[in-house]
């Protein structure tokens, strides 16, 4: 998958009609663009320049949030934990695999509910939730702290068979996530 310039413009309409109620979102008022990692540095771009102009042409307010900086909050929490075995890594990587998409999450949530409903948000820079945090989680916890605005999220990654997510190459657990999935 290299950068795909017609499937971006694709993300960009899909977000748009979901934010104005014309796109079913199964549940889910997201809409998910996945590219591939090498394209990171491209699509930062593209989201903050294209996307947030497009949108406001559109009549949309949008915000757009860098998830790693928040990842990184929530790992400072534990980056003075002493590791003296094999055993506290394993405790750590489970405590983090629990925890790491929901305490990201709630800060998101935090955030976003200082905006507008009408407000569309963004979210990119996602790869740093690997190999702990799945999107798809990451998604479904706003959901679970109230968020119900548009959430258009660029993400690397992949999309199989419309439901299934992949993200930086490991299958997501989702049992089939509803959202919006440009492909």
């Amino acid at each position: 998958m290299s950068w795909d310039e017609d499937r971006f413009d694709r993300f960009v309409d899909a977000t748009i009609s979901m934010a104005r109620g014309e796109l079913p979102g199964y549940g889910y008022c997201h809409v998910l663009l996945p590219y591939a990692p090498s394209d990171e540095v491209h699509c930062i771009g593209q989201v903050r320049l294209v996307l947030g102009a497009r949108l406001s042409q559109a009549g949309f307010d949008s915000n757009v949030f860098a998830v790693a900086p928040l990842v990184a909050q929530v790992v400072s929490r534990y980056a003075k934990r002493e590791l003296a075995d094999a055993d506290d890594f394993r405790l750590l990587e489970s405590t983090l695999a629990t925890t790491l998409t929901s305490a990201t999450a709630e800060l998101l949530a935090r955030d976003i509910r200082k905006l507008s409903a009408e407000t569309v948000v963004v979210l990119c820079r996602l790869g740093a939730l690997y190999p702990f945090g799945h999107v798809s989680s990451l998604l479904q916890a706003l959901q679970g702290f109230g968020v119900r605005n548009t959430v258009a999220v660029a993400y690397p990654g992949g999309a199989g068979g419309g439901l299934q997510l992949r993200f930086l190459g490991r299958n997501e657990a989702t049992g089939g996530y509803r959202g919006h999935i440009v492909t």
